[in-house]
């Protein structure tokens, strides 16, 4: 082929290989899996309502920010917090919501990956500190093609139920991204499934929403990390 420098048919193969490179890898995230991701949520979802009573949603108004290339980090003290969170997202904010997961658990079992793909559209973060930056890679391609990202800041479940100690990753990638970040705080999931047990227990639960927040000019990824810690303390 010759070069186009008009954008002829050159400009118009290294667009398609650019979007190529940019768009995420995986069954999980195909329009298939979607569909079928949606249709399970409409008929798994009131089950898991039913244990949560609700979820009750606090700072609904701020969902309306929530679209392409949104950060959303809630609060982890059980391995129900992502069903509670989309069930207090909804269908709409839920639908190309692509949630990062710890690799060290979930990968090691075919079945927990395959739940973990299937029902969060998941893709693992290394939390071992050797394959972070792959991990960012996979998370910064997801918002550029138009996915929100599920991002826990404590890295791992609470075993107390409070809040833990948040780590820079998403400090991060938010000003790597300088995507807005939604702030959000779950209560009460700790009692209905703790870390460790095996079935869940009903109980209330409460999904808190915050105002969208983007990293400042010249902020750095600890000082974004300490600024959105003490906004989902404060919710």
């Amino acid at each position: 082929m010759t070069t186009d420098p008009g954008g002829g048919t050159d400009g118009r193969a290294a667009d398609r290989s650019d979007e190529g490179r940019r768009r995420p890898h995986g069954w999980q995230f195909s329009r298939p899996a979607i569909a079928a991701r949606e249709i399970t949520a409409r008929l798994f979802g009131p089950v898991f309502a039913w244990f949560l009573e609700g979820p009750t949603v606090t700072g609904a108004e701020h969902l309306a920010a929530v679209g392409p290339g949104t950060i959303i980090c809630p609060t982890h003290a059980s391995h129900l917090d992502s069903s509670a969170l989309r069930l207090a997202l909804g269908p709409r904010h839920r639908r190309r919501l692509a949630a990062a997961v710890a690799a060290d658990y979930f990968t090691v079992s075919r079945r927990r990956w395959f739940l973990a793909a299937w029902i969060g559209a998941a893709f693992p973060l290394d939390r071992s500190g050797h394959g972070g930056h792959d991990s960012l890679a996979v998370a910064e391609r997801l918002l550029a093609d138009g996915w929100a990202i599920l991002l826990y800041p404590e890295g791992t479940r609470s075993v107390s139920g409070e809040i833990g100690r948040f780590h820079p990753g998403v400090g991060l990638l938010a000003t790597r991204t300088v995507c807005p970040v939604l702030p959000a705080r779950i209560v009460g999931i700790a009692s209905v499934l703790p870390k460790g047990a095996r079935w869940p227990r009903r109980g209330p639960v409460e999904v808190r929403f915050g105002a969208p927040m983007r990293a400042l000019p010249g902020e750095d990824a600890r000082s974004f990390t300490a600024r959105l810690e003490a906004v989902i303390r404060a919710l």
